[in-house]
């Protein structure tokens, strides 16, 4: 028999052959050994599968999931067989071309001891350009660091408002039966399967951030993200095509919770007032308090970016004498 470990690290990966071992190399580099690590091959075509194998068979703790012929395929649908397949009572989320920090489990393991209530821990993340064309730069916190929040306070504040920086799924510890509970993440969605867990999980179970940067989120080209971006189905910053059936969504998933909460009813109407015709924004307040809320969240986007820029010239003069 195996033995059960504490935390299951769950990898979908769909032709990664390029960044699959380094994933997998920070993921032996914790400094807690306590893991088991779930490779889910998503249909890849390349020497993904090789490379997973090949590892697996050093490693017990690593195992290579192969989806039946058929099966629904997207990092959703990939991630939920994972979560099906997994034995950890904690489990944490590592996209096949991020990488994490080494003490990125130890970090969260020790704030879910800490915090035995908090069905999810997160904490800011390093926005990675491997091939320098911008200075990397770690999501500021904005005041959220240090401390358990209760529902639906995050629901409100990240995911509708956008004031702050919604978790990256690489920064991310979920208790399992929470995510159980909540049925794993939406496989409908393939730009916001992520947030759409989180918009379960924050309506329900208080969430713990820790300030400590967690991982590293590489940015190239080939990301689903960056793609529709290209097409101009994605902007992280403004309104876009992708995020209305979002919302429509999340509103019928907190009416069919039958959860209450006058604050959240407003942030909902407010995060739907550029996508629809209904009348959400009631009064001059609302557009008033709209407006800034995006504006504060954009300010706080090039602020970080900038302070990223500014350390890179410091710490290269400093290299350079």
């Amino acid at each position: 028999m195996t033995s059960l470990r504490r935390v299951t690290i769950i990898t979908p990966f769909l032709n990664a052959e390029a960044t699959l071992g380094e994933a997998i190399a920070s993921v032996w580099d914790q400094t807690v050994t306590d893991w088991e690590l779930l490779l889910v091959d998503d249909g890849s075509t390349d020497d993904s599968v090789k490379i997973a194998n090949d590892v697996a068979a050093t490693d017990p703790r690593i195992k290579v999931l192969r989806r039946p012929p058929g099966s629904k395929r997207g990092a959703a649908a990939a991630r939920n067989a994972g979560i099906e397949a997994s034995s950890g009572d904690l489990l944490a989320f590592l996209d096949a071309d991020d990488l994490y920090e080494p003490h990125m489990l130890e970090t969260v393991l020790a704030a879910a001891d800490a915090n035995p209530e908090a069905a999810m821990i997160f904490g800011p993340t390093r926005w990675w350009y491997p091939d320098g064309e911008s200075p990397d730069w770690i999501e500021p916190t904005d005041g959220l660091a240090g401390r358990l929040h209760q529902p639906p306070r995050l629901l409100s504040r990240l995911l509708l408002m956008q004031d702050g920086h919604v978790p990256c799924t690489c920064s991310v510890l979920v208790r399992r039966s929470a995510i159980e509970l909540v049925v794993g993440f939406e496989e409908r969605f393939r730009l916001y399967e992520d947030q759409a867990l989180w918009v379960k999980l924050f309506l329900r179970y208080p969430a713990y951030v820790t300030p400590i940067c967690l991982s590293r989120y590489r940015q190239h080209s080939g990301s689903v993200s960056a793609d529709a971006a290209k097409r101009g189905l994605y902007d992280r910053m403004a309104s876009h095509a992708a995020r209305a059936p979002f919302l429509d969504w999340l509103t019928e998933y907190v009416v069919k919770s039958g959860i209450k909460d006058p604050k959240l009813d407003r942030a909902i109407r407010l995060a739907r007032s550029p996508y629809t015709s209904e009348p959400t924004v009631r009064n001059k307040a609302d557009r008033l308090s709209l407006k800034a809320a995006m504006q504060l969240a954009r300010l706080r986007h090039r602020f970080a970016r900038k302070l990223a820029r500014l350390y890179r010239l410091m710490t290269g003069s400093v290299n350079r004498s």
